[in-house]
């Protein structure tokens, strides 16, 4: 452990299982449409980024440690409440003599913190920036611009008319979802994917427990797909995870259809994350002719967005 992470651990404790429904609640509260802000999300990533709580009368801050730096979500509150959050927030990276980084925030939400600290500017955060689409679109995959994955998505249907079956998530097939997950990459060395597979095992395991939908796909009677999926906001669905037998073409394709037209069919947008910074996903993103993304911002010091961008 740094010594960040000491320090952090020896005044808050890690989140635990039991708090899981309190973070929920404050989830609710506020409903960003922002893809980090979101329950399954963050118990996904907890390997990768570490969470504490800091709970106070009228807000919740999270706070995450990644590769030894701390850092902390948007406040969790009604609005009213941002600017006292805030200002506690950097009460406690001050206390431990550290950057105050923010991660993830919103255009609206960053314009708010430099209203508070004048000498600070926003620095934009591409690789995070959320990829959201028309839900109707990706359940129809009509148009001219998705022509090329409507044809991965027929030739599927063709290939495998009466030999697949889309369905619900359930207590009866989670085990079998599960199976296809321990087999899904699982000769790769690369520390990050074991790691997000370990973090899609615990979503699997607190099926029922936490509030998300998931759906699969059987072909010849195996699961070879599944998805799932939860509530950002009244509009918006957040796809937190789509795994597909990569041999199958179209698959993932008809993963996503069918997923999105059984489980959140009356949403209006779906939220499918950021890119990370990676070309083959962000390509693979923009492919899919995104409706618009939300854009994230780090607070920089003045003088440090030019020296970033370049």
């Amino acid at each position: 452990m740094t010594e960040i992470e000491i320090e952090i651990s020896n005044d808050f404790l890690p989140i635990s299982m039991e708090q899981l429904s309190l973070i929920q609640k404050y989830l609710d509260i506020k409903k960003y449409e922002e893809s980090n802000h979101n329950l399954v999300n963050m118990i996904l990533w907890l390997e990768w980024y570490p969470l504490f709580c800091v709970e106070e009368d009228n807000y919740l801050l999270l706070l995450g440690i990644h590769e030894g730096e701390l850092f902390i979500y948007m406040p969790l509150c009604e609005d009213e409440y941002f600017d006292e959050a805030i200002l506690k927030a950097k009460s406690i990276f001050d206390k431990y003599g550290v950057n105050f980084v923010l991660s993830c925030f919103t255009k609206e939400a960053m314009d708010k913190v430099l209203k508070l600290f004048p000498g600070y500017c926003a620095c934009p955060a591409r690789e995070s920036y959320d990829y959201v689409y028309s839900v109707e679109k990706l359940k129809t995959f009509a148009g001219k611009k998705l022509q090329k994955k409507r044809n991965h998505l027929n030739v599927f249907y063709k290939e495998y008319e009466n030999r697949f079956v889309y369905e619900k998530m359930s207590q009866e097939n989670i085990k079998e979802c599960k199976e296809f997950l321990e087999n899904w990459k699982a000769d790769s060395d690369d520390d990050f994917l074991q790691a997000e597979r370990r973090g899609v095992q615990r979503i699997l395991d607190l099926f029922g427990k936490i509030n998300y939908s998931g759906g699969c796909i059987r072909v010849d009677g195996e699961v070879k797909a599944f998805a799932i999926g939860s509530k950002l906001s009244d509009r918006m669905c957040q796809e937190n995870i789509e795994k597909a037998d990569s041999e199958i073409r179209g698959l993932y394709q008809a993963m996503m259809k069918e997923f999105l037209s059984h489980e959140f069919s009356d949403f209006e947008y779906v939220n499918r994350e950021d890119d990370m910074g990676y070309d083959n996903i962000r390509q693979a993103k923009m492919a899919y002719h995104p409706e618009f993304m939300i854009e994230k911002y780090r607070l920089c010091r003045e003088g440090e967005a030019n020296d970033q961008e370049s």
